[in-house]
């Protein structure tokens, strides 16, 4: 292909990759934007009158490539965590304010779940929307809590706290202060347009050896924009024919 003058206005889908096994585990396809930014030190040498600079000195080269996403997977956080994704049966814990009924002369409760036991379940009185006394449960039978009488009046109400054990298996990302993101290869897909042949060309950027960063903000509001996360990952060199290489651009015909 020849090549031309380019403008650039499309989103990098990236393919990330383990670094020690060179086996993918994520493709991204639906990220908002990808920033990929550079920076080198510069020290000079002065000298003579008024010390203008003579001899410019460069080092530090840095790379960053931070990708915004507004979707995300649990893999994006398991890589932030540097932990893997747990699955099984997961103990949860519920809250549900509930109507006490009567049933052969005893008061009892239906819950949605089926408590753990009893040591898991605080039963309180709920009057005009705030808790009061506490209720002690006796006898639990699959989703029906059985109260003591003496606490609680047929059709009062009350606040429940418990835990349920799920009956599918549920997925647990543990967050440790020992843990943290691994190094990783990343490859992005993206487009250029030639101004002058007025056609997209296809192009690759390789990131050859790259790590994300551990800091991360995870916004739960019901207002504004949805929930943005930033991955933002160093990139690091990797010998690459000889040439400690920090990434590759190659701009090619499809």
């Amino acid at each position: 292909m020849e090549l031309g003058r380019y403008g650039q206005r499309e989103i990098l889908d990236t393919a990330i990759i383990d670094y020690v096994t060179g086996k993918p585990f994520m493709y991204m396809d639906y990220a908002n934007a990808a920033t990929n930014e550079w920076s080198a030190d510069v020290t000079y040498a002065t000298g003579g009158s008024g010390a203008p600079r003579r001899i410019s000195f460069f080092g530090n080269k840095q790379s960053t490539l931070t990708i915004e996403t507004q979707i995300f997977t649990m893999r994006h956080l398991a890589m932030i965590a540097g932990r893997s994704i747990e699955s099984g049966k997961m103990d949860i814990f519920k809250h549900e304010v509930v109507t006490v009924t009567e049933n052969a002369g005893k008061k009892v409760i239906t819950l949605k779940k089926t408590p753990l036991d009893l040591k898991t379940i605080t039963v309180l009185k709920f009057e005009n929307g705030v808790a009061t006394n506490e209720v002690t449960p006796t006898v639990i039978s699959n989703n029906e809590v059985e109260l003591t009488s003496a606490d609680v009046l047929n059709g009062e109400e009350v606040e429940v706290f418990y835990q349920f054990k799920t009956v599918k298996d549920a997925h647990k990302l543990s967050f440790t202060s020992k843990d943290f993101p691994k190094y990783v290869k990343i490859i992005g897909d993206t487009q250029f347009a030639d101004e002058v042949a007025g056609d997209l060309v296809s192009a690759q950027l390789i990131y050859y050896k790259a790590r994300l960063q551990p800091n991360f903000t995870l916004n739960l509001s019901p207002t504004g924009d949805p929930t943005s996360i930033s991955l933002v990952f160093d990139i690091f060199p990797q010998k690459v024919n000889g040439e400690d290489t920090l990434a590759d651009l190659i701009m090619y015909d499809e």
